[in-house]
């Protein structure tokens, strides 16, 4: 294997991928597998791409997936981006099947001309457009499948049985998504007369989406993991403010390794942000303590260099942080000092701030604009996981008779 610094690796794998044609988020996800491996190789020392490393990396997805920690179908994600990369170090290219902006397969000619029209005919997010064009992709393969090569004919009946189909082959949510953006194709359709129905009632119907109560933090396991950074260090200094814009300001980990030096304003006492989720900017105030753990990471363990981001790496040459796992890593090494559960998801600490603020009485409103929701309905599921004030909403059970099995 030929040897090359792993500090110039990420950068230039991310670039190969743009070029591949890889849609942003498939990029993202790629960068994040990757630099969770290198971040392995800089715990000790290594400086390139260690065999004996990448052999312990591959038996442990085994392991994870044996243990039933992660499931067959992500362990062979990991396989083969893994797989990917290294290749890439070999001889400089991309090889494999990829996520090409959303979407795997080619369409007939006629159907592809009707997914660009639609997908330019508003100004989507990036994100959205690429889960757009994900379920059209799929209705249109589906329809060349069943032996329709042109959309003229297409009708109620079509429609419903590609719902049936996709009941039955995908997860609810995704079949939520489907019917969503199949919605949104057809009004599509309809306006420019490529339809002679927008099906607007037919695709209205209800479906029940699965959700989860997420886990948060009580007050006492945030300030355990606070409390066993090392602040002394660079590493800990780092690490605190990381953790103090999760825990105070419930900053996402993307928007944490993005966050400028432009973006704090140090005179007015705020920190505004570009979000990546949703391309909103949203401005939040620069508390006393999240100051202060900047201005001591800043002035005092960041490595000096020319980038405008705020965080950069622990080892020479100091580049600024490329993806959200390194801030999951952060997260995940104070969860295991403080003796917690081990995870990777900073955005737990989201979600505990969003918990914490409705506790309190704050409005949902008011906690939605906190997190730079777009839609008060984001912040509702945080409602879930408020034990104290749900336990006020419970029925008494006075005057209920138990009856006596007999």
């Amino acid at each position: 294997m030929e040897r090359k610094l792993l500090s110039n690796l990420v950068e230039s794998y991310e670039e190969a991928l743009k070029e591949y044609g890889l849609s942003a988020s498939c990029r993202l996800q790629n960068i994040q597998r990757v630099t969770s491996l290198i971040n392995r190789h800089e715990i000790i020392g290594e400086r390139y791409l260690n065999p004996q490393i990448l052999a312990d990396y591959f038996c442990e997805i085994g392991d994870r997936c044996y243990c039933g920690e992660i499931k067959e179908t992500y362990a062979q994600q990991l396989r083969r981006s893994t797989e990917r990369f290294i290749h890439f170090v070999k001889t400089g290219e991309i090889i494999g099947q990829m996520n090409m902006s959303g979407a795997r397969t080619q369409l007939l000619p006629e159907f592809q001309s009707i997914v660009d029209g639609f997908l330019s005919s508003e100004d989507f997010h990036p994100n959205t457009r690429n889960d757009m064009r994900w379920a059209v992709h799929k209705y249109f393969n589906w329809l060349a499948g069943v032996g329709h090569l042109s959309h003229r004919g297409v009708g109620a009946v079509q429609i419903q049985k590609f719902m049936l189909y996709c009941s039955e082959t995908m997860a609810i949510n995704s079949v939520h998504n489907i019917r969503l953006f199949l919605k949104k194709l057809f009004e599509y359709m309809y306006r420019i007369g490529l339809s002679d129905s927008s099906f607007s009632a037919l695709l209205s119907f209800n479906i029940k989406r699965e959700t989860k109560v997420a886990n948060v933090h009580q007050a006492d396991e945030l300030a355990a993991m606070l409390k066993v950074i090392d602040r002394r260090s660079v590493a800990g200094k780092r690490a605190y403010a990381v953790m103090m814009l999760g825990i105070v300001l419930g900053i996402r980990a993307c928007d944490v390794i993005t966050m400028k030096f432009t973006d704090i304003d140090w005179v007015n006492g705020e920190i505004k942000i570009l979000q990546t989720k949703t391309a909103n900017t949203v401005v939040l105030p620069l508390t006393k303590d999240v100051g202060e753990a900047l201005q001591d990471y800043i002035l005092n363990a960041r490595p000096h260099n020319d980038s405008l981001q705020v965080f950069c790496s622990l080892v020479p040459p100091f580049r600024p942080l490329k993806a959200a796992v390194s801030i999951g890593e952060i997260y995940r090494d104070c969860c295991k000092a403080a003796g917690l559960p081990v995870s990777k998801r900073f955005h737990s600490l989201r979600r505990s701030l969003g918990t914490s603020l409705l506790a309190s009485g704050s409005p949902v409103s008011t906690v939605a604009q906190v997190l730079g929701h777009e839609e008060v309905d984001s912040t509702k599921k945080y409602i879930a996981v408020d034990v104290k004030n749900l336990k006020s909403c419970a029925l008494s059970l006075a005057g209920i008779e138990l009856m006596e099995v007999r």
